[in-house]
């Protein structure tokens, strides 16, 4: 089993992240390695801040088709141009997408992701994947909605109630929230207990590694914050009147020496979070 990470990690990541990349294809593949990066290291929340141009509806499309389970994306996403070149992507294979499609594979207290088909008064069906469709008990969203479930018994009969993911002690993929303001307004949210900038003029981590970590070990919810293509923290920050000491609680260089002029934001955020997991394991 590959657990959730404690504390909670979220990334907040600016609408513009691709406004520099010219064609679709270019556009899905970063997007996709922010997926890949988020997965790795267990993020649970991936945050869309406002920035120009912006790209969060086409960011946001793609984040989500890749955290759903392929057996469900079909009925979730109707074909449309934005997905014309997701099939280039790396699938992401965390717990929440298992390859087996056979009901003698599933074991009793599994949990599965699955869409509604149907509602009654004896409960809701929903597919998971298998050859059967699941009778679930308990609150169903409404039909053609995306569920998740646990699996009570299999013979004779597959059934299983409705779960929350915050119930699965497993890693089960991030979520996706566009945010309606800049990165000013996820800063001063108070859901976050250690708030984490990431700047080429910030901290070089070896000198607050020790203070970095102590903070890691008593939080519970950590946001890790990233620039844009143009504009970093900083001055994202400006235009609010507020300074990174003000909104975040560290404020660091995560690829001291770096040797090209610029790190992309898809590559800052595997450096960065890489650095945060070995610290934090």
């Amino acid at each position: 089993m590959i657990p959730r990470r404690a504390p909670r990690f979220s990334i907040a990541i600016p609408s513009s992240l691709v406004s520099e990349v010219p064609h679709l294809r270019e556009k899905t593949g970063v997007i996709g390695q922010v997926a890949r990066a988020a997965s790795i290291y267990r993020v649970e929340d991936i945050y869309v801040y406002r920035d120009e141009p912006d790209e969060s509806n086409l960011i946001r499309l793609i984040l989500s088709y890749m955290e759903t389970p392929q057996y469900l994306r079909r009925r979730l996403f109707r074909k449309r141009p934005e997905l014309s070149y997701v099939g280039i992507l790396h699938p992401l294979r965390t717990p929440h997408h298992p390859l087996e499609s056979s009901l003698k594979k599933l074991s009793v207290g599994e949990y599965r992701e699955g869409i509604v088909v149907s509602e009654g008064s004896g409960g809701a069906l929903v597919d998971i994947g298998v050859e059967t469709p699941l009778s679930a008990a308990g609150r169903a969203p409404s039909t053609g909605s995306r569920a998740t479930v646990r699996v009570t018994s299999i013979a004779p009969e597959l059934r299983g109630v409705f779960a929350r993911r915050r119930d699965i002690d497993e890693y089960w993929g991030y979520q996706v929230h566009n945010v309606g303001g800049g990165i000013g307004k996820i800063a001063h949210s108070r859901e976050f207990d250690l708030k984490i900038a990431t700047s080429r003029k910030g901290r070089d981590y070896t000198q607050i590694e020790s203070a970095l970590q102590a903070e890691l070990r008593k939080a519970n919810h950590v946001l890790v914050s990233f620039g844009s293509p143009k504009r970093g923290l900083q001055e994202l920050l400006h235009s609010d009147g507020v300074s990174l000491e003000q909104a975040f609680d560290f404020t660091i260089n995560t690829i001291p020496l770096q040797g090209c002029e610029t790190v992309r934001t898809e590559e800052a955020i595997h450096a960065t979070l890489a650095l945060l997991n070995v610290m934090n394991v």
